[in-house]
């Protein structure tokens, strides 16, 4: 594997983490703490001004997902907002990425190109209260009325609910029959009857995501992802299992961002008539920050390469990547709210809010005990085949 980045990506890599520090990063404490009513209207600029810039569409605008733009792109944008990314990914990369590897021609015309333009945002709802990495536990039904489908559920934890032009809802068809054969992704318009995005969740972290639960009463959905009744289960699969390498750049990104504020913060303060960095203590955990980083980052990277090449065993390397990067984080967090202190610890300062943030990587998007059950299947199975 080689470990370099091109030249095109080196480029990437520097424009997006100068946009991110100018564009996004200034809106990011505002996220969290304006009334949750007031979010919307934030997100919605911040994902026109990645839109114009071309960033929202990046890794979506060839042929295949390129999962090494999506990741650097993702790093220097959760850098800067962690709110933001999981707002744009959930329009482009979750909702985008779906319609982009199962959508008919006539769906990307309508939905996918307009969502990587920021005409339109995108959600993708799965989670149920009682469903959530038990995805076969979900209740939501559809049934035929006429030419189209009625859904009846409830979705809850939707990213971009409250701001979303469509939405992709998963749903049984025939609840009689496996999930992987039962299930599909319809498509739903804003201001469908039967439609409603309750009320903004207030969460511990990541404030700034317009995040809601979505209820639908015999709601009227515009297709199915595809034309492909019966294949949602894989649709999302697919989708959420390139996605974890985006998850471990969300990540490194807070990781990032924790450990710049750590080292400015130990080279300032002073305690004993010195910075607090000359301690070994602290210099120890500044070390083993940038270490818990590094390897998050090389791993989300090795994920992205062995999916380029095809090997068999990328998605166990997108969950290593996934778990290291999540737990690694959530560490890196605690060390630089450490440093900090009790000056760390008063609301509204940057690492009270990272701190925050960084335990979502943990829970998100398949939990650190489901993707430790994905790489302990993989390796037992490969004992079974001897």
């Amino acid at each position: 594997m080689d470990y370099e980045l091109t030249e095109n990506q080196i480029k990437l890599k520097q424009d997006a983490a100068l946009f991110c520090d100018r564009e996004i990063a200034p809106n990011a404490k505002l996220l969290d703490d304006c009334p949750r009513e007031s979010v919307g209207k934030i997100m919605r600029e911040n994902l026109r001004k990645l839109a114009e810039s071309g960033f929202l569409a990046s890794g979506l605008g060839e042929e295949k997902l390129n999962l090494f733009d999506q990741y650097i792109v993702g790093e220097a944008l959760s850098k800067a907002c962690a709110s933001t990314y999981l707002s744009a990914r959930a329009s482009a990369f979750l909702c985008g990425g779906i319609l982009k590897l199962s959508g008919t021609s006539q769906q990307k015309a309508r939905y996918l190109f307009p969502l990587l333009k920021g005409e339109l945002i995108g959600a993708l709802a799965y989670t149920e209260p009682d469903a959530g990495s038990d995805v076969a536990a979900v209740t939501t039904v559809a049934k035929r009325e006429g030419d189209g489908w009625l859904l009846n559920g409830v979705k809850d934890m939707v990213t971009n609910a409250t701001i979303a032009d469509i939405l992709l809802v998963l749903a049984y068809v025939d609840n009689s029959t496996a999930a992987d054969r039962a299930m599909s992704l319809f498509i739903v318009e804003k201001g469908a009857k039967g439609l409603k995005a309750d009320a903004p969740c207030e969460a511990m972290g990541m404030r700034g995501v317009p995040l809601a639960s979505v209820t639908m009463n015999n709601c009227a959905a515009s297709g199915v992802v595809g034309d492909e009744l019966g294949s949602g289960y894989r649709q999302l699969n697919d989708i959420l299992e390139l996605g974890r390498v985006g998850i471990a750049a969300l990540c490194v990104g807070i990781g990032a961002s924790c450990m710049e504020k750590a080292v400015q913060y130990a080279k300032t303060r002073k305690a004993f008539g010195k910075p607090i960095g000359f301690f070994q203590e602290v210099g120890f955990k500044l070390a083993d920050m940038f270490t818990y980083n590094d390897l998050g980052r090389l791993l989300a990277l090795k994920a992205a390469w062995a999916y380029s090449v095809g090997d068999p065993e990328a998605a166990v390397i997108a969950s290593c990547a996934k778990l290291l990067a999540s737990e690694g984080t959530s560490q890196i967090a605690d060390w630089a709210m450490q440093i900090f202190a009790g000056h760390g610890y008063i609301k509204g300062r940057d690492i009270e809010r990272l701190y925050r943030d960084a335990k979502f990587g943990k829970i998100c998007e398949g939990t650190s005990e489901i993707q430790r059950a994905i790489i302990a299947k993989n390796e037992l199975d490969k004992f079974l085949q001897v």
